[in-house]
């Protein structure tokens, strides 16, 4: 294959100072940025001043990326734009080197189509070429189709473990440069729920009915509700992420697809967010799918889904039904994700259903829902939109409800 090189031949095809877009989350290609990082690292590179876009996602507790080199950082050899800051860039973000894009999932691809960021170069990490030369684009479809289309420079590494799952392909022949590889994906371990957590989340699937096609975020809680719906019938999954937790719903036989007007039998999510056992299971799954998140998290292709559910999570709610799952204090703990997408979807669904679901205290007992959200906290999902608030001591419901009724429904939840 004349498209073979390695790794420093596909880094001398790039400008100086690059401004680059990384595929995410599990499917983030290790040993492209491992090349990138040395070579900045080295000296005199032209190369220096680079600047990385990634949509971050590791575990908790999971070591910080490659690129949250805080001494590359600090001396501006590398840049970082994240459309979602993870716990994991803690260091690099307290430091004040973590320049955040705020952004709806769903309008990403747009900004990249629209040229609104200025890319020279994508890596992206694919599977091994099938017989007609397509590559998977494995556990993330993100915004990758939009790089294919729109970024002038596409360099690959073709890992010859990456899972081949449905959906989005890209021809070998659209690629600069490609590299080989044979080494695990990273990996997202689920999380184990906690005594509050639990039941939050049973307060979330009994309201969760037969038929329903649900999005469940990533998190403690919305994990949990996934092992608490394995008693259901007919469900449908479209979200924006897929973890671990979601095999044994899937294996129960809870999940059909059969009641969605589109992808029917077909589980749709834009990211595989868990471990390897994730991966082998959707490895040629033909029930699994992955959509970009033009598509999976687009409001209006959301509401076009009877009995649609989604469950995300918060760090906060206020008496007025504001949400904030973004920040705590002034570090960026997250970003907006595709929170808003689904709650919008939700809202032009018919019987549509949006949950922000948390538990009433922190760990060390602080209220998380509480009068108002400080004047530095960003509002996730404005209080007009707001539907559902769950914790472990009940329901609060505020469609319709005034400042005053939503105070006292809200406070209810506290204890």
């Amino acid at each position: 294959m004349k498209l073979l090189k390695s790794a420093n031949e596909c880094l001398e095809l790039l400008p100086a100072a690059p401004i680059i877009a990384l595929h995410s989350a599990c499917a983030e290609p290790q040993s492209l940025l491992e090349a990138l990082l040395a070579a900045i690292r080295s000296g005199a590179s032209p190369l220096s001043g680079a600047t990385l876009y990634a949509l971050t996602y590791r575990g908790a507790g999971s070591p910080p990326p490659l690129y949250a080199d805080v001494e590359l950082l600090a001396e501006c050899k590398l840049h970082l734009k994240s459309f979602f800051p993870h716990p994991s860039l803690r260091q690099a973000a307290h430091a004040g080197l973590v320049d955040y894009v705020p952004a709806s999932f769903s309008t990403v691809p747009g900004l990249i189509r629209r040229g609104f960021l200025k890319l020279d170069a994508a890596f992206l990490q694919v599977s091994v070429p099938d017989a007609e030369g397509y590559c998977s684009l494995g556990p993330s479809a993100d915004y990758a189709e939009a790089l294919v289309d729109s970024v002038p420079l596409l360099i690959a590494e073709m890992n010859r473990q990456m899972p081949r799952i449905n959906g989005l392909r890209v021809h070998i022949d659209r690629f600069a440069a490609v590299i080989e590889t044979d080494r695990p994906l990273l990996e997202v371990p689920p999380l184990e729920a906690g005594e509050l957590e639990r039941r939050v989340a049973a307060n979330v699937a009994n309201l969760i009915g037969d038929g329903a096609t649900v999005q469940l975020g990533v998190g403690t809680v919305p994990e949990q509700v996934a092992r608490l719906l394995k008693s259901h019938r007919n469900l449908g999954i479209h979200g924006g992420a897929i973890t671990d937790p979601l095999i044994e719903l899937l294996e129960s036989g809870a999940v059909t697809n059969q009641n969605k007007p589109f992808d029917k039998g077909k589980s749709v999510t834009a990211l595989l967010i868990g471990t390897q056992r994730l991966f082998d299971y959707a490895h040629e799954h033909p029930a699994i799918e992955l959509q970009g998140i033009d598509v999976a998290n687009n409001p209006a292709h959301i509401s076009q889904l009877p009995n649609f559910v989604s469950v995300n999570s918060a760090i906060e709610v206020d008496y007025w039904g504001q949400v904030n799952a973004e920040a705590i204090g002034d570090w960026q703990l997250a970003g907006v994700g595709g929170q808003l997408d689904y709650v919008i979807g939700a809202w032009g669904a018919e019987n549509g259903l949006s949950i922000i679901a948390l538990p009433s205290v922190t760990v060390k007992g602080h209220p998380r829902i509480v009068p108002h959200l400080k004047a530095s906290t960003p509002v996730s999902t404005p209080r007009h939109l707001a539907q559902v608030i769950v914790t472990e001591n009940g329901v609060a419901d505020l469609r319709g409800k005034s400042l005053s009724e939503r105070k006292k429904l809200l406070t209810q939840l506290i204890s």
